[in-house]
C-alpha cells in the first residue's frame, strides 16, 4: 500500500510540471486557485468517458459511438426528466445507453469485420438517430431544478464513486483479466478457452454504465443536449482517448483507474494554457500530439534513461 501511494506521488509530478510551466508562462492566471478548480472540474467528464471507452480500447476495439451514445444517452434522459424529473434523467440516460451498446455490441460481433469500420459506419446512423429524437431544433433543453448532479460537490462525489468502481473491475473481476487476455493476443485467448466474441460484447455493455453517467453530467452540467450531425461526435472520443493511452503508459506506477484522470487533468493543463496563452487551435492540436508522443516515448523506454543516467556515475566513480 505504501508504495502504491509513493508510486501516484511520482506521477503526480506530471501535472504539476506541466502546471508549474504555464504557472511561469501565465502566471496571473494560473496562479488563481480557480484556475486549478476549473481545470480540476473540466477533467471530470472526459475522465469518466473514458473509463467507458478503455474497456473496450484495452480489448482491441476502436469504438468511435461512444460520443453519439452519450448524445442519445442525453437526450432520453433530458426527455424524461422533462415528467420524471431527475430519477427520469437518470434511467433515461443508464437504459438509452445500454440499448444502444447493446446494438452496438450485437452488430459488431455478427459482422465479423474491423470494429473501426462497423462503429464508424454505426456512429453516422446513431447521430441521425439522436437529430430525429431530439425534435424541431435539433436539441434537449433541461429544467434548472434537475442540473444539481453537474456542480460541485455532487460531481465530484460522481466521480469518486466512478474510479472506484473502475478500479474495482479492473483489479478485482475475472472480466478483466479476459479482456486483457483478449486485447494481448486473440488467438491465445482463444486455445485458452475465452470466449473472445463475448468478452468484447461484454466490453460495451459494462462501458455503457460509465457512457451513461457521462450523458447525465453532460446534460445537466451544461443544461442542455444538442444533436451532432456528420461525425460531430467523434470529438468526444479524442480526448478520453488519448487519456488511456498515457494511463496505460503510466500503469507500473499507478492503478489505471489513477492514471487515466490524471492523463486527463494534465492534457487539460495545457488546453487551458494555451488558449490562455493565445495561441491558435492548430498549435494547440500540434502541442497536444507532441506531449501525448513524448509520455509514451518515455515510459516505454524508461530502462533506456535509466541506463543512460547510470552510465556518467560509473564513469565519475
Amino acid at each position: 500500500m505504501k508504495k502504491t501511494f509513493t508510486n501516484i506521488g511520482k506521477v503526480l509530478l506530471l501535472p504539476a510540471l506541466v502546471y508549474c510551466i504555464f504557472l511561469i508562462i501565465i502566471f496571473d492566471r494560473f496562479s488563481k486557485p480557480s484556475c486549478l478548480y476549473t481545470i480540476f472540474l473540466q477533467s471530470i467528464i472526459p475522465t469518466i468517458t473514458a473509463y467507458g471507452v478503455a474497456f473496450g480500447f484495452i480489448s482491441g476495439i476502436f469504438d468511435f459511438t461512444i460520443g453519439a451514445r452519450i448524445v442519445i444517452s442525453g437526450i432520453v434522459g433530458g426527455l424524461l426528466a422533462t415528467n420524471y424529473g431527475i430519477p427520469g434523467l437518470l434511467a433515461g440516460c443508464l437504459l438509452a445507453s445500454l440499448a444502444a451498446a447493446a446494438f452496438t455490441g450485437i452488430l459488431n460481433w455478427a459482422c465479423r469485420i474491423p470494429s473501426l469500420i462497423v462503429t464508424l459506419g454505426l456512429t453516422m446512423i446513431l447521430e441521425i438517430v439522436g437529430k430525429n429524437m431530439a425534435g424541431r431544433f435539433s436539441f434537449i433543453l433541461l429544467d434548472n431544478s434537475n442540473t444539481i448532479l453537474g456542480s460541485a460537490p455532487y460531481i465530484i462525489f460522481i466521480l469518486i464513486a466512478c474510479l472506484l468502481l473502475y478500479h474495482f473491475i479492473d483489479r478485482r473481476t475475472t472480466f478483466s483479466y479476459e479482456l486483457k487476455a483478449v486485447g494481448s493476443n486473440e488467438a491465445i485467448a482463444k486455445s485458452a478457452g475465452i470466449h473472445t466474441q463475448y468478452v468484447k460484447f461484454m466490453t460495451f455493455i459494462v462501458g455503457a454504465v460509465f457512457v451513461a453517467i457521462a450523458a447525465m453530467l453532460t446534460i445537466s452540467q451544461s443544461g442542455s443536449m444538442g444533436a451532432q450531425i456528420n461525425l460531430g461526435s467523434v470529438m468526444l472520443v479524442f480526448k478520453p482517448l488519448m487519456s488511456i493511452i498515457i494511463a496505460l503508459a503510466l500503469q507500473r506506477a499507478c492503478p489505471l483507474a489513477v492514471g487515466i484522470f490524471i492523463g486527463q487533468f494534465t492534457l487539460n493543463t495545457i488546453f487551458v494554457g494555451l488558449i490562455a496563452a493565445g495561441l491558435p487551435d492548430t498549435f494547440q492540436n500540434v502541442a497536444l500530439g507532441f506531449f501525448l508522443l513524448v509520455v509514451i516515448i518515455f515510459s516505454n523506454n524508461l530502462a533506456a534513461f535509466r541506463g543512460l543516467i547510470k552510465k556518467p556515475q560509473k564513469m565519475n566513480s
